[in-house]
Formats: C-alpha cells, structure tokens, sequence
C-alpha cells in the first residue's frame, strides 16, 4: 500500500557532500528497493535534519532510514516508523532486507 505521496521509504542521507560513503551507501539502497519494486524518496536537498524530518513527516511518508557518517562509522543506519514512533539501529548490510519485510507486513 503506498502512502506518502506515493513514497513508502524515505532515505535522509546526512552530509552526502561531505561523506562519500554516506552517498554511496544512499545511493545503493535506493537501487536496491527501486529494483524490488518499492517507491523512494531520497532527501539529498542539503538541508538541515530538523527540516529533512518534518518534510518527511508533511508527505506522510511511513518509514524513514537516516544515513550518516557516524552511524556508517557503527556499521548501521538509523530506521524510524513514523506511524508507530518505533525506531531501531539496523546494519548497513541488512537495511534493504529488513525494509523489504517491514514492508510486506504493513501490506
């Protein structure tokens, strides 16, 4: 079910411009779910997070995934669901599965 201005996903990559790997990272998950079939908004005005979230938050879009350079430096992302507040630190490596089942349950 698509919500969100037909969005599902939000990608927030932090300071891509900065971080090559924060792009990279965003630019491979993005691929990733769009060859899967899911629809994904990626966030790469260069804004601030405040003002990335609530923009977000306005299309309505459910679930969020934030890419920076520290949480890269940890090895995960950062996923949130908007609608039910719940948030969780996911590997890098197992983000696009875990969205892809995440996803499928909310079908």
């Amino acid at each position: 079910m698509e919500n969100g201005g037909g969005f599902q996903i939000a990608l927030a990559p932090m300071q891509p411009a900065t971080f090559v790997e924060v792009k990279e990272i965003t630019d491979r998950l993005y691929y990733q779910l769009k060859k899967a079939g899911y629809s994904v908004l990626v966030d790469d005005r260069g804004q601030k997070p405040r003002n990335m979230f609530e923009v977000i938050e306005f299309l309505g879009i459910r679930y969020r995934v934030v890419i920076s350079g520290r949480s890269l430096s940890a090895g995960v992302v950062e996923f949130k669901d908007l609608q039910t507040g719940y948030f969780e630190k996911i590997a890098q490596d197992e983000i696009c599965d875990f969205l892809k089942a995440r996803l499928q349950k909310a079908s």
